[in-house]
């Protein structure tokens, strides 16, 4: 009632741990959800994009799955991580936010249906959330890079290519 900015940030932290307490893994959701509500780490939710607008589907942030290679040179059965490569923006707690909910796609041929989600800590290298958007009301909004921005295996929250229905489950 007396602080829009308040209720801003409180509306954010939503969205931005919504995801993880919907489909996070019991160690995700012990790592991040107890510090959001102490109020000791900052989240957001990372799902714009400058050229898709309201379009998931046409996002263009990709994570490419790493693969360890076995003695054989064959690929094992699991990825070891991801690499983030794209750009997301009018990120709301963009460059003051402690983790990130992005989303990008593992599929990219597979439209909504090849999206994924993932955590991203703010001092992840090849993040980059410096470019502040500058508007009229105090609202911390930023464009964040991500530039061969690599993710443990762990960071993938969700399952694999269920990141679509995430994002639309939390914004619900």
């Amino acid at each position: 009632y007396h602080s829009p900015l308040a209720d801003f940030a409180f509306a954010m932290q939503g969205l931005g741990s919504g995801a993880i307490t919907l489909a996070g893994s019991p160690a995700q959701q012990a790592a991040y959800l107890p510090a959001v509500a102490r109020g000791n780490k900052i989240a957001a939710f990372a799902l714009s994009e400058p050229d898709a607008g309201s379009d998931a589907g046409a996002m263009k942030t990709i994570a490419t799955q790493v693969h360890t290679t076995g003695a054989r040179g064959q690929n094992d059965a699991h990825a070891t991580g991801f690499v983030l490569e794209g750009s997301k923006t009018w990120i709301s707690n963009g460059g003051i936010a402690d983790y990130y909910c992005v989303f990008a796609k593992t599929a990219p041929e597979a439209g909504t249906r090849g999206i994924s989600a993932f955590i991203v800590d703010a001092n992840t290298p090849g993040l980059d959330a410096s470019e502040h958007i500058a508007v009229m009301a105090p609202h911390p909004l930023a464009t964040l890079r991500f530039a061969q921005c690599p993710l443990p295996a762990s960071a993938l929250l969700g399952e694999l290519h269920g990141g679509f229905k995430l994002a639309m489950r939390t914004l619900d």
